[in-house]
C-alpha cells in the first residue's frame, strides 16, 4: 500500500490521484483485469486515459481475425481501440454460443470465448455514387480516392454473379473499447480542485479492485466476413494456371465505412509502393518492365474503372482479367507480406432485382441479407489461421489434431513433434522475420498499421492448403507465407501525426507537437512507427513463449501469456528492465529452450525484443540526444544476428 503523502488536516493541500491513460498496442483474448490499490482516504480523480478498440470476430466454421487501434485522446487519457478474438455466432442469430474455428483446426480452448456481440444493422446509406456518363468509355461507377493506386484496386468493382459468387459465411467482426489506467499523485487546492500547475508524480498502487489498470466495453459487430470465388472466364483462366480462385470478402456496415476507406487507402499505397520496388528491380525483364510502364501510364486504372459496366453489359473484360492474373501471380510468386485489395463488390443489381428473395441468403449462408449502404471489399485468399491461433504450445496443438487410423481401422498414434531446433528455425527465420518484413515494407511505403496484434497476422502457405503453415509439424520456411492484414485503422504516416489523440499520446512521452515545425513532425512520424514496433514486440513474446514452450504434459500449468499479463510484467513489475525480465523467464522450466534460443549470438534475441518493446522510449532518447541514440527501424532490425544465425 502507498502511504498518503499528506492528510487534509495537516496541510492546506492534500494528495490527489490524477489518472492518465497508459498506451497499449497489444491484442489478445479477453483477460482478467489487473488492479492497483491506493492508500486509505486518498482522494481519487479519474481522468480519461485512452480508449482502444480491439476487433472481435463471431465465428462460423471459419473464425475471424482482429485489429487493434491505439487512439489516445490525451495526456491524461490514453485509450485505444483494440481487436479481440472470440465472438461465436455460428448461425447468424446474434447469440454467442458457437465455437470459433480456424478452418478445420479448433483453437477455441486456446483463445477463449468472447463477450456478447450482436450484429449491427446499418440503417443509413453511404454517399451516392456519381451518375455514369455513357458517352465516356473511360469512366466507371467508382469514386476515386486521393491516394497512390497503380493497380486500380480502389476503382475496380466486381459484379455479384458474373464476377464473384459467395461460398459461405466466415464470421463477424466487432471491437472492444480497452482503457488502460495509470495513476499519479498531484496536489489540490483549498477547494479540493486539482492544481494543474503542480507536478504529477506517477505511482504504482497494487491490488485495489476499485482502481483497475484496464477496463473494457464492447461494440457490436460492424464487419461480416465471407468466403467467395471468382467465376466465369476469369476463374477458368486462374484454374488453368494452377492459381487459387478463392477470395475473402468483407462487408463493412455503413457505420464502419470509415474503416473501409482506411483499408482501401492504406493497402493501395502499400501495394503500389511494393509493386514499384518489385518491378523496378527487374529492369532487365521486358515483360515486367512493360507491366510497370502500363501501370504508370494509367492503363490498369482505365481497365479497372470499366470493369463493372462491361461485366453487366456482357462486354469482354479481358484486359482487366489479364491485369488481375498478373497481379495475383506477382503477389504469390514474390510472397507479398500483406493482404492485397482486389476491388469492391457492387450489389446494385441485387438491390434492384425485384425477384430477389432475401430468404435465399438465410438458406444459403445462414445469415441475414446485406443492407444498403454497406461496403464490400474483395481481398486475395490466405485462409484464416492467425498468429493468435498458432500461439499455443505444440504439445497442445498436436493433441487437437484429428486421429488417424491404420489399415485395419485402429487409431495410429501421431508421430513425434519435430526437434526443437527445427521448430525454432521455422519460428525465428520464418514467422518472426516475415512479420518484421511486413512492418518494414509498410513503413517504407509511408503507412502505419496502428492496430498490430497477434490477430493481425495470417499464417498461410504457398500451397492450396493454407492450414499447412500452422501444423505442429510445419518446419519448412520456404512454404510459409506470413501476411499482415486488417488495415481498417491504418493511416498514411504524414496524416497519423495530425491526429489529436496521437499528439497527446506522443506528448506524454515528451514528443513535441508535430505541427510546430518540420523537425517536430519528423520526430512525431518516427514515434508513430515506433508504436507499431512496440505492438509487434508483444506479438513476438506471445509466439516465442507459447508456441515454443515445452510443458511436460497437457495438463501442466503454464505462466500467463496473454497480452495483458505481458504488459503488466514488462512495464509495471520489471519497469521495462530487459535484464530483470530475462531473469523472470529463466526461472520457468518450460521456457528453458526459448531462453537459450534468445541467448544465442550474445543475446541477439533479447536485443531484438528490447528494441521492439522500447521503440517509443528510444525515439524519445533520439530526440533528446541524436548523437548518442540510434533510431530503431524495422528494416534495421532485420539485419540482426537473431535472424541470420545458424540454429540447426
Amino acid at each position: 500500500m502507498l502511504p498518503s503523502s499528506s492528510s487534509p488536516s495537516s496541510r492546506s493541500t492534500a494528495a490527489a490521484i490524477a489518472v492518465s491513460a497508459a498506451i497499449a498496442s497489444i491484442i489478445g483474448a479477453p483477460q482478467p483485469c489487473h488492479c492497483f490499490s491506493l492508500a486509505p482516504n486518498t482522494p481519487a480523480t479519474a481522468w480519461p486515459v485512452g480508449p482502444s478498440f480491439r476487433w472481435k470476430h463471431g465465428g462460423s466454421p471459419a473464425a475471424s481475425r482482429g485489429l487493434v487501434r491505439d487512439v489516445s485522446p490525451g495526456c491524461r487519457h490514453r485509450n485505444r481501440q483494440v481487436a479481440l478474438f472470440g465472438v461465436g455466432d455460428n448461425d447468424g442469430s446474434g447469440d454467442n454460443d458457437g465455437g470459433i474455428y480456424y478452418d478445420d483446426f479448433d483453437f477455441t480452448d486456446a483463445i477463449g470465448s468472447g463477450g456478447g456481440s450482436s450484429m449491427v444493422t446499418p440503417d443509413s446509406f453511404q454517399p451516392a455514387l456519381p451518375d455514369f456518363d455513357e458517352s465516356r468509355s473511360d469512366v466507371g461507377a467508382s469514386v476515386p480516392l486521393d491516394t497512390a493506386d497503380l493497380t486500380g484496386s480502389n476503382l475496380r468493382q466486381f459484379s455479384l454473379g458474373s464476377d464473384l459468387i459467395i461460398s459461405d459465411y466466415a464470421g463477424s467482426l466487432g471491437f472492444d473499447r480497452v482503457t488502460d489506467w495509470q495513476y499519479y499523485l498531484q496536489g489540490v487546492d483549498d477547494r479540493g480542485n486539482i492544481d494543474e500547475g503542480d507536478e504529477r508524480i506517477p505511482v504504482s498502487p497494487r491490488m485495489d479492485p476499485s482502481k483497475p489498470s484496464r477496463t473494457r466495453s464492447s461494440s457490436g459487430s460492424v464487419v461480416r466476413l465471407f468466403r467467395g470465388e471468382f467465376t466465369g472466364k476469369l476463374a477458368g483462366m486462374m484454374r488453368s494456371r494452377g492459381m487459387d480462385n478463392r477470395v475473402w470478402i468483407k462487408e463493412y456496415s455503413s457505420e464502419s465505412s470509415h474503416l473501409a476507406m482506411n483499408e482501401m487507402r492504406g493497402v493501395a499505397n502499400l501495394m503500389s509502393s511494393w509493386i514499384e520496388a518489385t518491378l523496378s528491380d527487374s529492369a532487365k525483364d521486358a515483360q515486367k518492365s512493360s507491366l510497370l510502364e502500363d501501370m504508370r501510364a494509367g492503363l490498369w486504372i482505365q481497365a479497372a474503372q470499366r470493369r463493372y459496366v462491361d461485366s453487366i453489359t456482357n462486354t469482354p473484360t479481358k484486359q482487366d482479367d489479364d491485369n488481375l492474373l498478373n497481379l495475383l501471380a506477382m503477389l504469390s510468386k514474390q510472397k507479398a507480406p500483406f493482404t492485397a485489395l482486389l476491388g469492391e463488390m457492387n450489389l446494385n443489381d441485387y438491390y434492384d432485382d425485384p425477384n430477389m428473395d432475401p430468404n435465399e441468403w438465410y438458406k444459403a449462408l445462414g445469415v441475414k441479407p446485406p443492407s444498403p449502404g454497406s461496403t464490400w471489399l474483395v481481398f486475395d485468399y490466405h485462409g484464416l489461421a492467425t498468429a493468435s491461433s498458432y500461439a499455443v504450445p505444440m504439445l497442445i496443438q498436436q493433441s487437437k489434431l484429428p486421429p488417424k487410423r491404420g489399415v485395419f481401422g485402429n487409431i495410429v498414434p501421431p508421430p513425434p513433434l519435430p526437434p526443437f531446433k527445427e521448430r525454432a528455425r521455422y519460428m525465428v527465420q520464418g514467422i518472426l522475420k516475415q512479420m518484421l518484413t511486413a512492418v518494414a515494407l509498410a513503413h517504407e511505403a509511408g503507412v502505419v498499421h496502428k492496430s498490430i496484434g497477434r490477430n493481425s497476422f495470417l499464417l498461410s502457405s504457398v500451397g492450396q492448403d493454407k492450414r499447412e503453415a500452422v501444423s505442429p509439424y510445419a518446419v519448412v520456411v520456404e512454404r510459409l507465407r506470413v501476411v499482415l492484414s486488417d488495415w481498417g485503422f491504418s493511416e498514411l504516416l504524414e496524416d497519423s501525426v495530425n491526429d489529436e489523440e496521437f499528439r497527446q499520446r506522443a506528448k506524454s512521452f515528451g514528443i513535441p507537437n508535430a505541427i510546430d515545425c518540420k523537425t517536430n513532425k519528423d520526430v512525431a512520424m518516427e514515434f508513430s512507427k515506433a508504436e507499431d514496433l512496440h505492438a509487434l514486440g508483444f506479438v513476438f513474446l506471445a509466439l516465442l513463449f507459447t508456441t515454443l514452450a515445452e510443458p511436460a504434459t497437457l495438463s501442466a500449468p503454464m505462466p500467463p501469456t496473454d497480452d495483458d499479463s505481458w504488459q503488466r510484467l514488462f512495464s509495471e513489475i520489471f519497469e521495462k528492465d530487459m535484464d530483470e525480465f530475462r531473469d523472470y523467464c529463466t526461472n520457468e522450466e518450460i521456457w528453458a529452450n526459448v531462453v537459450d534460443l534468445l541467448d544465442m549470438e550474445e543475446g541477439a534475441g533479447w536485443s531484438v525484443l528490447g528494441a521492439l518493446l522500447l521503440a517509443r522510449e528510444r525515439v524519445v532518447q533520439w530526440y533528446q540526444d541524436p548523437e548518442e541514440q540510434e533510431l530503431t527501424s524495422a528494416r534495421m532490425l532485420l539485419s540482426s544476428p537473431f535472424f541470420q544465425m545458424r540454429i540447426i
